[in-house]
């Protein structure tokens, strides 16, 4: 460049200002010199970085959250004040555990406390034991409200039972009953062994009168001597006879002593059957009423109260009041996906998740794996895909999402994961070959 300046200055120095001068002067800068080579290294490391991109095919569906254990609803059966709370929210509790008490004409202690005096009688009838119902503390309630009438005829029987059992007179009676039938069972005895000796009688007597029986055939004694002889004989056959019929007496004596013995023993029973049929009619009607005023743990967790609760506030019959959270569960995702780029999906493939109400952003989204996906479609002609979670509602930014019923997510199935350079190539392609 400087040479074709001092060529053209020497032949026409006139025809060179100072602004073409500077121009023809100017040397550019090394991006442009070199812009043809830099360009091409870009190209080529770009094509470079398409070989280790990937990039997946995604085929989305939605999806819903099910939890093999999922957190119990325990929500208010009548409308009413809470006039008792137990808990609080987050509170660890056990199976059965009382949450609370709604409001009733019943006095929540009295209907407990009867409960556990039920349950403690009930066991000692169980072992056949009945000296519990002497205890005159046992049972004195007159704040139960709906319950009263029901317990009013339990007491009823238990006056009963008592009067049966507690004096001790039929037990007394029975008592003697059955030393009567030993002093039957002795007579008889006795009538026995007198049995015995007058059969001895007789036989001697037997002998006797056949040994002169062969006299008065010989002519040795008179006849009028033989009969004395079968008279005594005959005298010892009716003694025998008496003597069967004593112990006859005995028998039905003590048959009769054993029949007022059964009968009493079926007065006991059937005293204390109505005894246990009364309780148990009460322990339902207990039962029942805490199942509708008490609000209990339905298994071992983790209270969340719904909304706030405190007591004297008014409730509506159903409001959905806490939530248990089991200590263990495990969860699973129901996605129902179309046809469109079904054949794609194939169990073990990696599932993305993105729930509802849990912007992905700031949560993060849930990762699982394909477990099962149904051969036929449902009504709405969808196939059904159970994706497995094996780490739980914690997403890949290590927050926990809450489970709650019927939560929803959007699901994307990582189907293939190319890498850019073969998507490239196979662009090029469907251009080159149309």
């Amino acid at each position: 460049m400087p040479e074709a300046v001092l060529i053209i200055k020497e032949s026409n120095p006139e025809l060179i200002s100072d602004e073409v001068r500077e121009i023809i002067s100017y040397r550019p800068h090394w991006i442009i010199r070199k812009g043809n080579t830099i360009f091409l290294i870009v190209i080529v490391f770009l094509l470079g970085l398409t070989w280790f991109i990937k990039y997946p095919d995604i085929v989305k569906a939605p999806a819903r959250l099910v939890s093999i254990n999922p957190p119990k609803l325990i929500a208010s059966r009548v409308e009413g004040k809470l006039i008792r709370l137990f808990t609080s929210n987050n509170q660890q509790v056990k199976r059965g555990q009382p949450l609370g008490v709604l409001e009733s004409t019943a006095d929540y202690g009295q209907v407990v406390l009867l409960r556990y005096r039920i349950n403690e009688v009930m066991d000692s009838l169980l072992q056949k034991n009945f000296t519990i119902v002497n205890k005159d503390s046992l049972f004195v309630f007159t704040g139960l409200g709906e319950i009263q009438s029901s317990y009013e005829t339990f007491y009823s029987e238990l006056i009963q039972t008592r009067q049966t059992l507690g004096s001790g007179y039929y037990l007394k009676k029975k008592a003697a009953l059955e030393k009567d039938l030993q002093y039957i069972a002795a007579l008889k005895n006795n009538n026995l062994q007198q049995k015995k000796l007058i059969e001895q009688d007789k036989d001697l007597q037997t002998k006797e009168f056949s040994a002169y029986e062969s006299l008065a055939n010989d002519k040795v004694i008179a006849p009028l001597e033989l009969n004395q002889y079968k008279s005594k004989l005959i005298a010892r056959e009716q003694t025998l006879q008496q003597a069967d019929a004593q112990m006859t007496n005995s028998d039905i004596n003590g048959h009769n002593k054993r029949k007022e013995i059964l009968d009493l023993e079926k007065s006991i029973a059937d005293q204390q059957q109505q005894l246990h049929t009364s309780l148990l009619n009460l322990k339902s009607q207990v039962e029942k009423w805490l199942q509708q005023y008490e609000l209990t743990a339905s298994e071992n967790g983790k209270v969340l109260f719904v909304s706030p609760l405190q007591e004297n506030q008014l409730l509506a019959s159903g409001q959905p009041l806490f939530y248990i959270q089991p200590e263990q569960t495990s969860f699973y995702a129901e996605l129902m996906a179309g046809q469109q780029g079904l054949g794609k999906v194939k169990e073990k493939q990696l599932v993305l998740m993105k729930v509802d109400g849990f912007p992905s952003p700031e949560y993060g989204y849930l990762k699982g794996h394909i477990e099962y996906i149904s051969a036929m479609p449902n009504n709405r002609d969808s196939f059904l895909i159970k994706v497995n979670i094996s780490k739980g509602l914690v997403t890949n930014y290590g927050k926990t999402i809450y489970f709650r019923n019927n939560i929803t997510a959007q699901a994307e199935i990582i189907t293939d994961n190319r890498k850019l350079f073969d998507r490239l190539i196979g662009q090029l392609k469907q251009v080159w070959e149309r």
